[in-house]
This record gives structure tokens, C-alpha cells and sequence, in this order.
């Protein structure tokens, strides 16, 4: 499995319609989530999120939503941003423009934003330019790696520390596949960009 921790910066020019990184002067960085909510993992996540303060971005699968509305409130409740990452979490790459749209349109009826993350970060150049007149379609700059099983706790770790920088767009992930080692390492993760100096907030 072969993925770029850090984006290249010509992923930024090829796919001009995404936004990659947030520039401010206030230090601040872009903690996600993608594929939730799940019930054992992203209330277990919410909780580490409450103990240090900190506000992140979830970009929720439809389908999930569905199953679990009582933790999609509660991300909402406690201050966090939420975007669409399409109902069924397909891959633009492999689905037809037509129904692509439509899954999209389809998540849309469980959840209220205008932000939008490609499930993988895969979708075609033609669906990313549709997309822009609706959403603000949020990629990142930083893969935590917590998604790869080869990848250990003290690796994610280090993926994430090593190259956040301010404005940095980070990607983790709430589901039941790599949601544990997510809950592992998001506690050191915060500890240590807090150190540094960094403020997180949310997508907007």
C-alpha cells in the first residue's frame, strides 16, 4: 500500500478544485476524521477530543449516520464540524459521474454542511470541478497512516508530529477498521502538537 504522508505539492496544482491547507498566522491546524460515526469507536474519540479541548472536522459516511444519529448530534452538540464523505463511501475513480452525484445528494439528506471529502481521496477531475459549485471540497496535507496495518502506534505518531506544520489539514479515521489505533495514538498526537505550539480548529 503505497500512500504519501505528506501531499506533494503537485497533487495541489493537478486537483486545484480541493483545498489542501489552511494558511493563517495564528498557528492554527486541522485535525479530521473520516468514515464515522461508529458506536464503539467515535464516542470513544468525542471523549479524548472533550479531556483536551480540542474541535475537529468529522467528514461522515451517510450510511453510518443513519445507524447512529445519536453520535452524529453528539459531535454536533459538542462543537465539532461536520462534512460529507458520500453515503455509501465509494470511490469517485471507479463510479460514474451520475452516480457519484447522486450518492452525494444522498448524504446530503442526513448531513447538513458544505464541506465534502472524496471517500479515499479519489475522484475525477470532472467530479471535483461539479462538486466546487457546492461544497468546498476538503483534502489534507498530512496522512496520519493509522488506515495501513503495517503502519505502527509509535509510526502514525511520528507521521502526523513530524510533518504538521500551521495550516496543516490532518487526516485520521473513526471507523471500525483502524479506529483503535486511532484512539491509541490521537491522545499523544494532541499532546505533542499542543507542545509545539499549535491550536486546532475546525474546517470551514
Amino acid at each position: 500500500m503505497f500512500y504519501f504522508v505528506k501531499t506533494p505539492k503537485l497533487l495541489h496544482v493537478l486537483y486545484e478544485h480541493a483545498v489542501w491547507f489552511l494558511p493563517n498566522t495564528d498557528n492554527k491546524i486541522y485535525l479530521t476524521f473520516d468514515d464515522g460515526p461508529v458506536s464503539d469507536i467515535t464516542p470513544r474519540c468525542l471523549d479524548i477530543l472533550k479531556e483536551f479541548k480540542v474541535k475537529a472536522t468529522f467528514f461522515c459516511v451517510g450510511e453510518n449516520v443513519v445507524k447512529n444519529r445519536e453520535i452524529y448530534q453528539r459531535i454536533i452538540d459538542e462543537g465539532h464540524a461536520v462534512g460529507n464523505h458520500s453515503f455509501n463511501h465509494i470511490k469517485g475513480w471507479n463510479t460514474s459521474n451520475e452516480v457519484y452525484f447522486e450518492n452525494i445528494t444522498q448524504c446530503k439528506e442526513h448531513i447538513d454542511s458544505n464541506l465534502f471529502r472524496p471517500p479515499y481521496g479519489k475522484a475525477k477531475r470532472s467530479q471535483m470541478a461539479n462538486l466546487k459549485k457546492d461544497y468546498k471540497i476538503i483534502m489534507w496535507d498530512v496522512l496520519s497512516g493509522d488506515f495501513d496495518p503495517r503502519t505502527s502506534t509509535t509510526k502514525v505518531i511520528e507521521n502526523v508530529v513530524k510533518n504538521t506544520e500551521t495550516g496543516s489539514i490532518i487526516v485520521m479515521h473513526d471507523n471500525e477498521k483502524c479506529g483503535h489505533k486511532m484512539l491509541e495514538t490521537l491522545p499523544v498526537i494532541i499532546e505533542k502538537l499542543i507542545e509545539k505550539g499549535f491550536e486546532f480548529d475546525v474546517c470551514r
